[in-house]
């Protein structure tokens, strides 16, 4: 629980990215910290990137930050996403009758995959296809789950480019350790976790895309 030493005049630190995007000052305020003091969910949110100098007057810390380690030359992005909600959807892909295909797929391919895509915000979606689909009360299909930070109305294009995409993320298909991408969202919230973490390095010519939970 937040401590306030005033609270009819002192306003909640931000605990997540979208608070802190609001409040430039504490952003400001908690990017100047050394890293072991500052909260778990904004050293989630940098990853490895650099810390450049802020200026006074900027009303968006956290996406300067961002903008510096994407300026030029390869770029490098983690986006941070809920995990219930990741392998909710992860489980109507693996569960659906049909799936969405992505590029240059035929009928025949098609498996049950997230879809990593980047337009009006970013998010992961559910390639699968029930009978029984229907949109929510915004009129956005189900098991769509934004990254913190990014959400319906926000502009990823500083971190991922100008260019629409649709990256699949394969949920079946085991990896050298042996394990699939549903097997990992699946243990992960079996013993606990609470996020998904995923990474993108690319340039103009290649994406190489990894994950972790925790």
């Amino acid at each position: 629980m937040t401590k306030h030493t005033h609270a009819d005049t002192t306003a909640p630190a931000p605990d997540s990215v979208e608070a802190a995007m609001s409040c430039p000052d504490e952003a400001r305020r908690l990017l100047a910290l050394p890293a072991e003091q500052r909260p778990a969910w904004l050293n989630d949110y940098l990853g490895d990137m650099t810390i450049p100098m802020i200026a006074e007057d900027s009303t968006n810390p956290l996406l300067d930050v961002v903008m510096a380690n994407t300026a030029q030359g390869e770029k490098n992005c983690t986006l941070v996403f809920p995990l219930d909600r990741v392998l909710a959807a992860a489980e109507h892909a693996a569960s659906a009758p049909k799936h969405r295909l992505s590029y240059e797929e035929t009928e025949a391919q098609a498996v049950p995959r997230l879809l990593w895509v980047k337009d009006g915000g970013t998010y992961l979606m559910s390639n699968g296809i029930h009978p029984t689909d229907t949109p929510d009360e915004t009129g956005t299909q189900n098991h769509v789950i934004y990254a913190d930070g990014w959400g319906p109305g926000t502009d990823p294009r500083p971190i991922l480019g100008g260019d629409d995409f649709s990256e699949p993320l394969d949920l079946t298909t085991p990896h050298p350790d042996g394990l699939t991408l549903l097997g990992l969202l699946r243990a992960a919230a079996a013993h606990g976790g609470t996020h998904f973490h995923l990474k993108a390095t690319f340039d103009d010519h290649y994406m190489n895309l990894t994950y972790i939970t925790d």
